[in-house]
């Protein structure tokens, strides 16, 4: 009986760290033949911080046995706020930046820091502790190539 209710404990305290980092989503969306245009959503009521995108790039002008996935960085998704990403300057980055021909790395993931300080990641099979390490990418501060507006759905 102890058992049961030390998992359930465990349980509630899982969901609730999970809370936000759940209001927490990306999805890309095609623009032109290889191109895409990524839109990053935090439907949360606090931002999130340390935001990463990460790309699968094993032809890009990295050491492949080291690791086969770059990312850009930036500091902040505000609250209630959808972010699209110029597919056309997320293509100048990898190319000028990385050598990646345009198409050649599809996103693989995003990384974020939510309120609590926990570090996350995101990606088509869902949401967990985040693993990736940063080796190769830049992180642009505030200069975020996107355009920013409210977002739906918002759990105000």
């Amino acid at each position: 009986m102890a058992s049961s209710s030390v998992d359930a404990t465990r349980r509630q305290s899982d969901q609730d760290g999970r809370q936000q980092a759940g209001r927490v989503g990306y999805r890309a969306e095609p623009a032109g033949e290889l191109s895409e245009t990524i839109v990053l959503v935090n439907r949360s009521l606090d931002p999130v911080t340390n935001v990463e995108l990460w790309w699968y790039a094993p032809d890009a002008n990295i050491d492949p046995a080291e690791h086969e996935d770059v990312f850009l960085a930036f500091s902040t998704v505000p609250p209630c706020t959808r972010m699209a990403f110029d597919h056309r300057a997320v293509d100048a980055y990898l190319l000028n930046n990385l050598g990646i021909e345009q198409g050649g790395a599809p996103l693989r993931a995003i990384q974020f820091i939510d309120s609590d300080g926990r570090q996350w990641s995101r990606d088509p099979t869902g949401l967990r502790a985040a693993t990736n390490e940063r080796d190769d990418g830049q992180d642009v501060g505030d200069d975020v190539p996107a355009r920013q507006e409210p977002a739906e759905h918002c759990d105000k």
